[in-house]
């Protein structure tokens, strides 16, 4: 994922006034992680913010649906493999001539 740059080419800038206490008491925790102050910012918010979008995105289920989930997948299934191999085969022709249909399109016009 590239970085957005402004108009001068550099990367953006974030900016956010604290109060004085709050603004000692990262510095003095940056100090103590010895890295910068911005440094110590960013790999916070960074962290913090990977926490925050894996928790919205990802699917929760609880045991029971989960077990539930795994005995369905390792069920056979109802087709027999013969028939889900011509399945998938009839379904390549299909996608396969649409694309030479639309491609011949394109190439007509």
């Amino acid at each position: 994922m590239g970085t957005l740059k402004n108009e001068r080419g550099k990367d953006p800038r974030l900016v956010a006034r604290v109060d004085t206490q709050t603004q000692q008491f990262i510095a003095q925790a940056a100090e103590l992680s010895g890295v910068t102050m911005s440094q110590f910012l960013i790999d916070s918010a960074r962290t913090r913010a990977e926490e925050i979008v894996d928790r919205v995105t990802r699917i929760q289920v609880s045991i029971e649906t989960g077990n539930r989930m795994m005995d369905i997948l390792d069920r056979k299934p109802r087709m027999s493999s013969s028939k889900l191999m011509q399945d998938a085969l009839d379904y390549k022709r299909t996608v396969n001539d649409t694309e030479t249909e639309t491609n011949a399109g394109r190439q007509e016009a």
